[in-house]
This record gives structure tokens, sequence and C-alpha cells, in this order.
């Protein structure tokens, strides 16, 4: 009785050493799942590391919002004209003969403005631009200056000072009304009210060269036809004059009048292709020296008297949810590599013995810079 009582406990014995030896699962699992109460144990369990990262993540953001330079947002919007209500005389004169050809009337796309705004062709004048700076004692500063542009060649000063605007230029469009927004943002108020005048500026001197080219190209090749048809116009009178003088009594012979007729017709398309050209040829005279905008200020550049919010309070918060986040990632990866080193797993141990040489590696290299730096 005594030796079976015995043999029940060394069974029991050996059964409970069997079942501690046995591997334990990382996070309990019914089926395929990984238990919740698990993973919320793993949580409460590591709260304090969660809340330590999410305090360095919102320390973190808020130092990095408090130390950005305060800023200021000057807006300006136009809308750009369509020109001149009718076609010109040569387009219409190129209508009679069936060909079609741009007027140069049609308003400019709003997408074009957007790619506009900022293009080398309006902002390099503009980086090449001095402002007078009243929260800098009124002192008169280049735009490169303003911008922080590095010391260099002037050509590689320019060319960041053009990429520099592009950043600092924001621009849309309204689909409804085709109104061109835009926004310049800087450090001064001045400053961002005097980049937004200037970039006004810029794009309506570059829509008045456009078009004054446009109707200077025009003016010339009419001018040309012009003279053609001038000259044309005069042959037609001269074989007319000539006919009637040789043939003063026609009317009784067909195929007098018949060529009469047609010197007649000849005469009136060419008189009628002269005047035409005329027209369209002072019209281009108008044009090229014309010298009104050619896009309507909807909007002049207006800065608030205040800076542009810095949004403290949302890169706080923002800030606390990256680091809860960190917090649970590390602490969940934590738990994993201390259940699997437990359950005796070669992989997890080595991975943990790397870890902890590379953070006595980094640790070791921060002392001896401080020592470095001490010394």
């Amino acid at each position: 009785m005594a030796e079976k009582t015995q043999r029940e406990v060394r069974a029991k014995a050996s059964g409970l050493e069997a079942r501690r030896a046995e591997p334990i699962d990382v996070y309990p699992r019914k089926g395929n799942e990984v238990s919740l109460l698990a993973l919320g144990t793993t949580l409460i369990r590591s709260r304090w590391r969660i809340l330590r990262w999410m305090l360095i993540g919102a320390v973190a953001a808020g130092v990095t919002i408090a130390l950005r330079p305060r800023v200021y947002v000057a807006s300006a919007s136009f809308t750009s004209q369509s020109g001149e209500s009718g076609p010109s005389g040569l387009a219409t004169l190129a209508g009679q003969m069936g060909i079609q050809i741009p007027t140069g009337n049609e308003s400019v796309s709003p997408d074009f403005y957007l790619s506009l705004l900022r293009s080398r062709v309006v902002l390099l004048p503009v980086a090449r631009d001095t402002i007078q700076v009243p929260e800098l004692g009124g002192a008169r500063k280049t735009v490169l200056d303003l911008l922080e542009i590095p010391a260099g060649s002037s050509q590689r000063r320019e060319e960041l000072g053009v990429a520099q605007l592009q950043r600092s230029i924001g621009a849309a469009v309204s689909k409804s009304t085709g109104v061109i927004s835009f926004t310049v943002t800087t450090r001064w108020r001045s400053v961002s009210l005097a980049i937004a005048q200037d970039v006004l500026d810029a794009v309506n001197d570059y829509n008045e060269r456009t078009r004054q080219g446009q109707a200077s190209a025009e003016r010339k090749f009419i001018e040309g036809r012009l003279n053609l048809a001038t000259q044309e116009l005069r042959d037609a009178e001269n074989r007319l004059t000539g006919f009637l003088k040789t043939n003063r009594t026609y009317s009784n012979a067909p195929d007098l009048a018949i060529s009469k007729e047609r010197l007649s017709r000849d005469l009136e398309l060419r008189q009628e292709v002269f005047k035409t050209l005329t027209q369209a040829y002072e019209e281009a005279r108008i044009r090229e020296v014309r010298d009104t905008p050619v896009i309507t200020v909807f909007e002049a550049p207006f800065a608030p008297s205040l800076p542009k919010p810095r949004g403290l309070l949302i890169g706080t918060i923002l800030g606390l949810i990256l680091g809860a986040l960190i917090g649970v990632l590390l602490s969940l990866t934590s738990g994993l590599l201390t259940r699997r080193q437990e359950s005796g797993n070669t992989e997890a141990e080595e991975f943990a013995n790397a870890l902890r040489e590379a953070k006595g590696q980094l640790f070791g290299g921060v002392r001896r810079l401080k020592v470095g730096v001490r010394s």
C-alpha cells in the first residue's frame, strides 16, 4: 500500500515537471486568434512605459512647434480678362476664306495661371527685388537676404531664391468662378504683402508682353498682306481702266461685256480684301501699343496683423498619439520577446543578446563623447 502511494506521488511529480517544461505560448490563443485578455494584460503591465512615450512624444512635438518661427500669410486673388469682345479683322477675313485661326481674345485658362504663379519667369524678377522692412527698422533688404539664401554666385543664389519662393507660394483656383487665389508666407507681414504685390505685377507684365508680342507679330503679318493687297488692287484698277479705254462700246459685244464683268468682280474683291486688311492693320497697331491691365484684381494683397497660428495644441495631441503608438508597439514586442525567451526559443535569445550588445555600444559611445567634451 505504501509502495503504491509512493508511485502515485512520483507520477504526479513527474507530470508536473513535464508540464513546466512545455513551451508557454506568448499569448493564449483561441483557435488562431490572439487572446484579447493577454494583450490587455501586457499593455496594463507596461502602462508606465506607454505613458513615458506619450510624454516624450508630446514634449518633442511641442518643442518642435514652439521653436518654429512665426510666419505671416498674405493673400490675393484675381481673374483674367477676356480681351476684345469681337474677332479681329484678320480673323474675319480668314473666316470668309474658310480658315480658322486663333483670335487672341479667349481667356487664358485659370490652370495656366496656377503654373505661371510658380514659374521662373514670374518669380525671378521678384527674387531680384529689394523690399523695405518696417519690422527691421525700415531697412531695405534684398529678397534673397530676407529668404536667408546662403552666400555664393549670383546665379546660384537666384536659383535657390526662386525655389524658396515656390515653396512659400500657395495657389488655388475656383472652378465655378474662375478666380485664382494665392498666398505668400514669410516671417514678416510687410514682406509677405510686398512679395504678393510683386507677384501680381509680374503676372500682369507677363500677360502684357505676351499679348503685345502677339499683336506685333499679327501687325507685321497684316502689313505684308496689306502691301500685297494694295498692289493687287492697283493692278485690278489698271486692268479695268485699260479695258474701258480700248473698248468704249462693249455692250453690243457679248464677249467684251463678260470680260468687263469679270474685271469688275475682280476689282470689287480686291477692294473688299484691301478694306478688311486696312481695318485689321489699324486694330493690330492699337493692340500693340495698348497699356491696359489684362488681369482684374479681385482681392488686393492683404495680411492679418497677427501671425499664422502654429497649431501647438493640435501638434501636442498628435505627439501624444504617436508616442502612445510607439509605447504600445514596444510593449507588445518586449512581451513577445520575453515569452519566447522563457519558452527556450534560441532565435529570441540571440535577438535579445544582439539588442543588449547594441544598447551597450550606444551608451558606451555616448559616455565616451561626454568624457571627450568635458576634457
